[in-house]
């Protein structure tokens, strides 16, 4: 999943059209349809980082609230979304911070 989530941030949707068009292997790394709900949820989520000097990461306790909105019960199953939105968002956070650096 961090790897899609770099792949949509290193490309614009005109260069994702013109790889479209060329069939290029990179679309290969695009988010695969058994991830949505992590995608979407980490997108979801990405409002509730803290801004001051920087990107704060997202909240524990947003996540747990998400996770409780959705009615997940599952302890397996909070915790593995509490594991992919946080690795997603130290993934992008890192990008970010190479990108600024």
């Amino acid at each position: 999943m961090t790897e899609a989530l770099l792949w949509s941030l290193r490309y614009s949707p005109d260069e994702v059209e013109y790889l479209e068009h060329k069939q290029a292997p990179e679309l290969a790394n695009r988010v695969q349809p058994e991830s949505w709900f992590f995608w979407q949820a980490y997108h979801h989520l990405r409002g509730s980082r803290p801004m001051g000097f920087g990107v704060g990461p997202i909240p524990f306790d947003a996540i747990a609230r998400y996770s409780e909105w959705l009615g997940q019960t599952c302890p397996v199953d909070r915790a593995r979304l509490v594991k992919v939105i946080m690795a997603l968002d130290n993934a992008e956070r890192e990008y970010l911070g190479r990108k600024t650096g």
